[in-house]
């Protein structure tokens, strides 16, 4: 409520501040064909607040590193045949550069409450997801769809994806879930002084999490773990570390068979032949064929245009009845490496160990676990190549970065 309140008494500038992120916070709820105009209006109203400042601060530093992936991705598209795909591509992914100039140039002088502006943030974006869950659930209990004979893993993604407006990708759906636990988690630990808090907080991640393990994604799982793990061990008790891993073997042993998609992970089928219905068997056979494609052109790749032509190419070759495509290289490294060669690799490294760097000297420990989980999700997933992951990427990290530099007043 204080939030709210603030929205009427505080300045102009605090005012626009805490609209342009309230609209990011509600991400998750906000239809896909209008996602880049939640952009646009976040770029107009944080562009109101660089101008009323009348101050101009440049951030060098942050500015070169967090835009240098689109950059070396950008000429990349010189190498391409499919320069019409290049750019496509690249407009996907200009997040990378707009909101490193966003933070960094618009917001780098700006006088506000950091802190609160950041908690803001966090509940939004954790409200905004349990408003997801129960649209849902809601949503789940009515769907029907021919194609499945039981409520298995498979029909929930459906249901999710088919859900009016705002039906999302069930992987990228899971990113913002797990983001949301970590989120709920930090506010948990925040208000340990307040039972009624941490009840709601609680019953929040309960719902998020049902929603979660429904979809079955198992990467973004995986990760979720490893990242729950490094942010409970920050500050939490050692008996809380050994409820979660419990907790995740209960829950991988008594989930029902057929919706416990980690089975495929056990199965000799999975790597022994290719089963369309069968997302680690697909996943298996496009590392092969993306580790094939990028031993060939090692170091200077195939230009970010023509990456999807290459591995159509080998799906060809290997008879895999791939639909042309549809299948990317799955992990957003070697989606980097297949675009802009070892050097774009490299910098995708430093690129990502800047964050790191940033988390560790400032010892935010959220910060830290949110980069390890997306660090582990590139392995299975191009995150940065699809609009609804690059946006809210781009858009937390730097961030984070931001609110650290400006709250604790150590250099970039």
């Amino acid at each position: 409520m204080g939030y709210l309140k603030k929205l009427y008494t505080g300045s102009i500038k605090e005012k626009i501040l805490m609209a342009a992120f309230l609209i990011i916070g509600v991400y998750p709820l906000i239809p896909q064909k209008v996602e880049s105009f939640s952009v646009i209006l976040f770029i107009s109203l944080t562009g109101v607040t660089f101008f009323l400042n009348k101050k101009m601060s440049i951030a060098i530093k942050p500015l070169l590193i967090s835009s240098s992936l689109f950059v070396i991705v950008f000429l990349s598209i010189f190498f391409s045949d499919d320069k019409s795909e290049g750019l496509k591509k690249i407009g996907t992914m200009s997040s990378l550069i707009i909101f490193p100039i966003i933070f960094y140039i618009f917001l780098e002088n700006i006088k506000t409450n950091y802190k609160s502006l950041l908690n803001l943030f966090f509940k939004t974006f954790f409200t905004a997801n349990i408003i997801y869950a129960f649209i849902a659930f809601y949503f789940i209990s009515n769907y029907r769809n021919p194609k499945f004979s039981i409520k298995d893993a498979s029909f929930f993604r459906a249901a999710v994806s088919d859900i009016p407006l705002i039906g999302e990708h069930p992987i990228y759906l899971s990113v913002f879930l797990s983001i949301a636990i970590l989120f709920g988690v930090h506010l948990f630990k925040k208000g340990l002084e307040s039972k009624v808090n941490n009840s709601l907080v609680f019953s929040g991640l309960i719902v998020i999490l049902y929603l979660l393990l429904l979809l079955m994604s198992k990467g973004v799982i995986i990760a979720l773990f490893v990242a729950l793990l490094v942010l409970l061990l920050s500050k939490i008790k050692k008996k809380y570390i050994i409820l979660l891993l419990f907790s995740f073997f209960f829950i991988l042993i008594f989930l029902p068979a057929s919706n416990n998609r980690f089975n495929e992970l056990f199965s000799k089928e999975t790597y022994n032949s290719t089963s369309l219905n069968n997302s680690t068997s697909i996943r298996i056979n496009i590392l092969k064929c993306s580790i094939d494609k990028v031993l060939e052109k090692p170091f200077f790749g195939y230009g970010v245009g023509d990456v999807q032509e290459a591995l159509d190419s080998c799906y060809t070759e290997k008879n895999l009845n791939f639909k042309l495509g549809r299948y990317n290289s799955h992990n957003q490294y070697l989606f980097i490496w297949l675009s802009t060669g070892i050097i774009g690799l490299l910098l995708f490294v430093v690129f990502l160990l800047f964050y790191f760097k940033i988390a560790i000297i400032h010892k935010d420990y959220l910060m830290l676990t949110i980069i390890i989980l997306y660090s582990i999700v590139f392995l299975f997933e191009n995150v940065l190549s699809r609009q609804s992951g690059v946006i809210f990427f781009s858009f937390l990290v730097n961030l984070m970065v931001w609110n650290n530099v400006k709250t604790k007043q150590i250099p970039y």
